[in-house]
């Protein structure tokens, strides 16, 4: 009976042992990744060049909120800086929470994030501070951002917080082009044609 109770105790420290053992420790989860990861892997943009490129980027509507906001709110807090600040900002503003996300977006923006002062200068365009938005767009434009590139452009055609400016809005819409923004191309081609829907900047 005693020889019974000692396998029986072994077999279950035996296992016990070996279950502890696969479990991931520290940071990196049950993914195997670590916190900043996971946040790329759930949240990155596809005009973001600083994003990491050992993941794919998801598309606009595309996150998994639910580990796109646990991994990407633990990786801002962190610290990690205005690229987890931008893909916070994108999960939160996919789940409804615009105003977190504004602050968020801003805040990337005011930290160099390019793509973010796009996003940031669409918020404050549709809110009607145009002369605020097209400097943002200015900006990132001048930072070599292609998707600034395309939205400084269409504020010079458009007149978006600033006189309308065929000649500046060429430039600025080919320079988008160059840099493989593909409706930038189709803009230029055609400047008079009804725009594309300008979401890119997520």
């Amino acid at each position: 009976m005693r020889t019974t109770r000692t396998k029986t105790a072994g077999i279950a420290f035996f296992i016990a042992t070996t279950l502890i053992a696969t479990v991931p420790a520290g940071p990196a989860g049950a993914s195997g990744l670590s916190i900043e990861d996971q946040c790329d892997a759930a949240a990155a943009s596809r005009h973001d060049g600083t994003r990491n490129p050992a993941f794919p980027p998801i598309e606009d509507g595309q996150i998994t909120l639910g580990v796109a906001l646990s991994a990407c709110r633990e990786a801002y807090n962190s610290g990690g800086g205005v690229r987890f600040a931008f893909q916070l900002a994108r999960a939160l503003e996919q789940g409804g929470q615009g105003l977190a996300a504004e602050n968020l977006y801003r805040e990337a923006a005011e930290g160099g994030h390019t793509v973010a002062m796009v996003r940031y200068g669409q918020l404050l365009q549709r809110k009607g501070d145009l002369a605020a938005a097209h400097a943002l767009y200015r900006q990132s434009a001048e930072a070599g951002d292609r998707l600034g590139a395309y939205a400084l452009g269409m504020s010079y055609r458009d007149g978006i917080g600033t006189a309308s400016d065929a000649g500046k809005a060429a430039v600025w819409l080919d320079a988008a082009a160059a840099g493989g923004y593909e409706i930038a191309a189709l803009v230029a081609d055609f400047p008079q044609a009804p725009d594309a829907p300008f979401n890119g900047a997520q």
